[in-house]
């Protein structure tokens, strides 16, 4: 009877450990690293140049966006920093919960706030990829942008107001004042047998 219990418990011990082994393996397997968003044909910052400008004592336009007047705080504090993007915009992003992170750009002369249209959040639950794109002006977060450049990439798992769309990297172009989608690098795992 004592050998029965203990050959029970290995085996249930066992499956455990299996088991928590698969769940870790599937674990590692969604996490989106720097390795898996590179794209020989992907756009780079120095295809799209600008001059960086200083731009003195600038002022938010709240009727520019409805995110002006919403995140007029988080903006606000941001723009005494200057620019950061694309000669005289600055780009801000603030958290909106666990691994998310809203953001907008402010034409640092008008004061206009330029939101993307489709999406409202960067998720990046799964993204370990902080060394992807180095030496930007970013802080590792979702986005990678130069001060020097109108080219943006957008890092992590888009999200609309109502579904996860994809993940991966996402290039944009700031032009006429709207941030336009170049080029996409899709993510896609396949961790046992399930894509994420």
């Amino acid at each position: 009877m004592t050998n029965c219990i203990a050959i029970v418990s290995l085996t249930f011990a066992l499956s455990l450990l299996s088991h928590e082994r698969q769940a870790q393996d599937s674990s590692e397997c969604r996490l989106v690293k720097a390795s898996d968003l590179v794209d020989a044909q992907a756009p780079t910052f120095v295809s799209y140049p600008v001059i960086r400008e200083k731009v003195a004592n600038p002022k938010l336009d709240l009727n520019s966006n409805p995110v002006a007047r919403r995140y007029r705080t988080v903006l606000r504090l941001a723009m005494p920093e200057g620019p950061n993007f694309a000669g005289h915009y600055r780009l801000v992003h603030w958290g909106c919960g666990t691994s998310c992170a809203m953001f907008a750009v402010v034409n640092l002369r008008t004061g206009r706030v330029i939101t993307l249209k489709g999406f409202s959040a960067v998720g990046g639950v799964y993204f370990y990829a902080d060394e992807f794109l180095p030496n930007t002006e970013s802080d590792g977060w979702g986005f990678r942008h130069q001060s020097n450049s109108k080219l943006l990439v957008v890092v992590g798992t888009l999200l609309s107001d109502d579904v996860d769309l994809q993940q991966g990297a996402f290039y944009f172009v700031l032009e006429d004042e709207k941030l336009r989608l170049i080029h996409s690098t899709v993510v896609k795992k396949h961790c046992g047998g399930t894509k994420h």
